[in-house]
């Protein structure tokens, strides 16, 4: 038995020994996350090298180490000279009092080592100071490579460059100066008190050398408030305090004369503070900050707001008018929509049959399939197996049988959430890419109701004259994130399909795609990075392994070019039998002078143009092989000048547009984010004239969405917000901008747009009648040409949400959709499209039926609505010539049979309700019922002629007149004066 004076002995040491085992296992976590950092940092590096862009890893890494630096330095000298002229002016007297106790305790702790002290404290605080630095790169960046924009804003006459590029960083600059300063007198406050210089039971409590260093800092502190109220000048080109963004009346009479007062107010402070180091009292300093905050109170906040509700307001539209016109000025170059060619739209009531024929064209390619609809039947007959999906679809224009038509192209990419095995072998060596793409005709249908595919299956096959696939291997996509690496070339085989006899067919990868595994460092590095040892220990990877990693094509492009936003609808492009993907890539800015803030509430939310913005271009565009994962940065805005900034600061990052590989470019899209935008500043900066813009009585606003699905669901809603992103109402949803094949008025052939339509502004989107319609061409040598077709003024025209009104309050479409949304079915409508014919216009819209177990739409109706006219048939002619009376020769989109399934469903249905009437009618005559048995053959006869009907819709069913007319306005006077009877 040990004797207990053994204990005390046994407790240090065990003390001793849990304190090394805790620091060894400190030391070991520290080494571990620090291995894992320069891991990360290690893979950066590899994968910009293999991407061949070492330049932009290296300057973005460069700027941001550059900003830590040099305000850690800055920083770190100012704290510590500080520290060290602190030190020089404590002061020496006798410790006596208790307070004196705490100053005791601090000088014998420090002791000798007061410089190395003074280092720790001042090194710790400068990491903490600098450490937002770094976040500042762009603006570096942008403030280093300044470019000018050759436009000078209106109130300060300087070149708008300098607001966008050098305003941002100079402002955080000031910005930190100011809270480096006050920060450091903090520190030097509590240091005083700490080596006696501040005593708060003593007198002098604050020894005189000490209100001179402190007078210093408050005079440092004067002089960077004054530079900021010079800088802050600048900001009123932002300002929101009047009728418009940009610095209104009260801005420019009240606001810039109080920062200009504030200005001198706080220098003459300086001069107090710098006073005060001789006469060391605190009645200067008091004075100077009781001066600052006095005026900065009353000239700088009460005076503008007074000016603006006293003497703006009264006389809002005199005196707003100049710096409305520069607001109008400016947000529509800001926006690109200050070259918008604007065409007057009679939107003629009348239709004959010879101009229906001379636009036979734009009625051949209506699109009857919209991707949204599509995606469900892409995925039930075309997905195959459970590792496959379609994540989108992109309408766009493609040459199918000799003829280019919309057509519908999605890539079967890999499912890596439903492979067949989780094992790790499976999820990244074997499962490693999707197989093919699926192509569609937009325009047509086959017998069945479903997409008449030209391209399909696997392996792919294509009919003739229609696009055909060479490298079906998809590699990189939509569907994968950050986490879902895959390695190829290992010895284990991939993939690729399995044949109709249950064999599976295999490949290696042979491309430049991902990172070669050719060191233990690398294998190593990976592991580590995912988490995962099997990168290191197994024997299927060999030198020549690739490790993919961001095949995601946005997260890819978004790691190359951290510096660009990127829109929400990457699209796939097949090209000479090969894969690309093409990303939209912007350049924006908050900081372009008097330009009104974007609403954004009606972008996608994964669109990287969801933030504060006065300013978009679509700069760049970026190709990406599906195949290989090689990125290409094309410049396709030269003249915007940040991403000039950005070619001068990343030169080998960015080609010129024409080395765009002509079979791509022919597929390139007006992107759908941007044109967003686009109209919703239209709809109000239309108007160039100050006055009629301030009075808003010619201002539109994108049309309501009648929406798709069922016919009795609701109208969406939406919140809007302000400038400053605040919820300021809610309002049914604006409709999306659809991609249309069409001859606008006044062409001479079809091309591929992007239109959206515009009504009247109003409160509570009471409005509903058509004003106009902008289009943005997507094709051919004018790609990019935003064209605006303004109907008259005064004249009622129906805008899309009455068409949808008008089309569900027909009786005839409105019973044969209640005969189609039933017995375990579901009617889903389509789109409203708009579609120019000539100088008038026609609605159409698609109907799909699917069932209610299990969704699969098939397309089934096609309703047109000319005017105050809708009728709904089988194919477009059979709707055409409900609507007119005749119908020129148009494609069928379903088949040559004058019944479709859609049309035989229908009748079936009727004729089956007319049996079981007829029974009913038999029943009542033999029980001596003639009253019933009157009711009942009457209701079987009305349904053998609805039947009747429906197999030839250009007869009445209940009359047979042969009466046909050439134009719906002859059809609205026999209408109004059958009313009138």
């Amino acid at each position: 038995m040990r004797s207990s004076t053994d204990l005390p002995y046994e407790r240090k040491g065990n003390s001793k020994t849990k304190l090394i085992i805790m620091g060894a296992v400190l030391i070991i976590i520290v080494l571990i996350a620090s291995l894992r950092g320069l891991a990360n940092f290690y893979i950066g590096y590899e994968w910009f090298k293999n991407i061949h862009l070492s330049q932009v890893w290296s300057g973005i890494l460069g700027a941001k180490v550059g900003l830590f630096l040099v305000f850690l330095i800055i920083f770190f000298l100012f704290l510590w000279g500080n520290l060290a002229i602190g030190d020089r002016l404590t002061p020496s007297f006798s410790l006596s009092s208790v307070e004196d106790e705490l100053v005791k305790r601090y000088r014998e702790t420090i002791g000798r080592h007061k410089r190395l002290s003074h280092i720790i404290v001042a090194a710790v605080f400068s990491f903490l100071a600098a450490g937002g630095a770094s976040s500042q790169w762009r603006n570096w960046i942008l403030f280093t490579h300044s470019v000018p924009f050759g436009i000078k804003d209106p109130l300060f006459h300087l070149d708008v460059s300098f607001f966008v590029f050098k305003l941002p960083f100079l402002s955080f600059v000031l910005n930190w100066l100011l809270f480096a300063v006050i920060f450091a007198t903090l520190v030097l406050v509590i240091f005083y008190y700490l080596n006696g210089g501040i005593r708060l039971q003593s007198r002098p409590k604050v020894t005189p050398y000490v209100k001179a260093h402190i007078s210093v800092l408050l005079a440092f502190l004067a002089l960077i408030k004054a530079g900021g109220y010079f800088l802050q000048r600048f900001q009123l080109d932002f300002s929101h305090l009047g009728v418009v963004e940009g610095a209104g009346y009260a801005s420019v009479k009240a606001q810039l004369p109080a920062l200009e007062i504030l200005i001198l107010v706080s220098l003459t402070s300086m001069v107090l503070f710098l006073v005060n180091i001789r006469r060391q009292g605190w009645t200067l300093p008091v004075l100077g900050v009781g001066l600052w905050a006095l005026v900065a109170i009353v000239v700088g906040g009460i005076y503008p707001s007074l000016v603006e509700k006293f003497k703006v307001q009264p006389a809002q539209e005199t005196l707003e008018a100049p710096y409305i016109a520069r607001n109008i000025k400016a947000t529509r170059h800001a926006y690109g929509i200050n070259n918008i060619v604007l065409h007057n739209f009679s939107a003629s009531s009348s239709l004959s049959p010879a101009q229906l024929a001379a636009n036979v064209g734009n009625l051949n390619n209506i699109t009857l399939w919209r991707p949204t609809i599509a995606k469900q039947s892409y995925q039930k007959l075309q997905d195959l197996r459970s590792y496959y999906t379609f994540h989108s679809l992109t309408l766009g224009q493609y040459s199918i049988g000799g003829k280019k038509v919309p057509a519908i192209l999605s890539v079967r990419e890999l499912n890596q959430s439903n492979l067949p095995s989780n094992s790790w072998v499976s999820r990244h060596l074997v499962y490693t890419h999707g197989y093919g793409a699926v192509l569609a005709p937009a325009n047509k249908v086959n017998p069945s109701g479903n997409p008449s595919f030209s391209m399909k299956d696997i392996p792919p096959t294509s009919i003739p004259s229609s696009p055909s696939i060479t490298q079906p291997d998809v590699y990189y996509g939509l569907g994968s994130n950050s986490s879902n690496y895959v390695v190829v070339h290992s010895a284990q085989q991939e993939l690729d399909y399995q044949g109709p006899n249950g064999t599976n067919h295999y490949s290696s990868y042979n491309s430049t795609g991902g990172i070669q595994l050719n060191s233990f460092i690398k294998r190593a590095a990976f592991a580590l990075h995912y988490g995962n040892i099997n990168l290191v220990v197994s024997d299927l990877l060999t030198p020549k392994s690739r490790l993919m990693m961001y095949r995601n094509v946005v997260l890819r492009a978004k790691s190359a070019a951290p510096f660009l936003r990127f829109g929400s609808h990457p699209y796939p492009v097949l090209a000479k039998g090969k894969l690309y993907w093409v990303l939209n890539g912007y350049t924006t800015t908050s900081h372009y002078p008097y330009s009104q803030q974007a609403n954004t509430s009606q972008l996608n939310p994964s669109s990287g143009l969801n933030r504060p913005l006065n300013y978009v271009s679509n700069s760049v565009r970026v190709i990406v092989n599906a195949y290989s994962g090689s990125m290409k940065f094309y410049v396709v805005n030269p003249h915007d000048p940040i991403i000039q900034a950005y070619q001068k600061a990343f030169p080998n990052l960015f080609r010129p547009s024409s080395q765009i590989n002509p079979a791509i470019k022919k597929h390139i899209l007006y992107p759908k984010d941007l044109f967003t935008l686009q109209s919703q500043m239209f709809g109000r900066y239309h108007i160039t004239n100050p006055s009629g813009f301030y009075n808003a009585g010619n201002a539109w606003q994108v049309s309501q969405d009648a929406g798709t699905g069922s016919p009795s669901a609701a109208l969406q809603t939406t919140n809007t917000t302000n400038a400053q992103g605040l919820v300021v109402g809610t309002g049914v949803k604006s409709m999306p901008p659809l991609y249309e094949m069409m001859q606008l008025p006044g062409a001479n052939k079809q091309t591929f747009n992007l239109l959206s339509s515009f009504i009247p502004l109003s409160q509570g989107s009471q409005q509903q009648n058509l004003t106009a319609f902008l289009t943005a061409q997507s094709s051919g040598s004018h790609f990019g040409k935003l064209q605006a077709f303004i109907t008259p003024p005064g004249q009622l025209i129906d805008g899309p949400v009455l068409v949808d009104s008008r089309i569900l309050a027909d009786s005839k479409i409105s019973r044969d959709i209640s005969l189609l949304n039933q017995q375990g079915s579901q009617v889903e409508l389509g789109n409203v499209m708009t579609v120019p014919m000539g100088n008038s216009l026609l609605y159409v819209r698609d109907l799909y039926v699917q069932s209610s177990r299990n969704p699969l739409p098939e397309f089934r109706k096609i309703i047109i609505v000319f005017g105050t006219h809708a009728a709904m048939g089988d194919t477009l002619s059979q709707a055409l010539a409900g609507v007119f009376g005749s119908s020129p020769s148009v494609g069928n989109p379903t088949s040559s049979s004058p019944t479709t399934p859609a049309s035989s469903a229908i009748v079936n249905q009727l004729l089956t309700q007319a049996q079981s009437f007829y029974t009913q009618a038999q029943a009542a005559l033999k029980a001596g019922n003639l009253g019933l048995y009157q009711s009942d053959i009457s209701k079987m006869g009305s349904l053998i002629s609805q039947a009747q009907h429906q197999l030839n819709p250009t007869s009445s069913p209940t009359t047979n007149s042969s009466t046909t007319t050439t134009s719906v306005a002859s059809q609205n006077k026999a209408s109004s004066k059958a009313s009138s009877a």
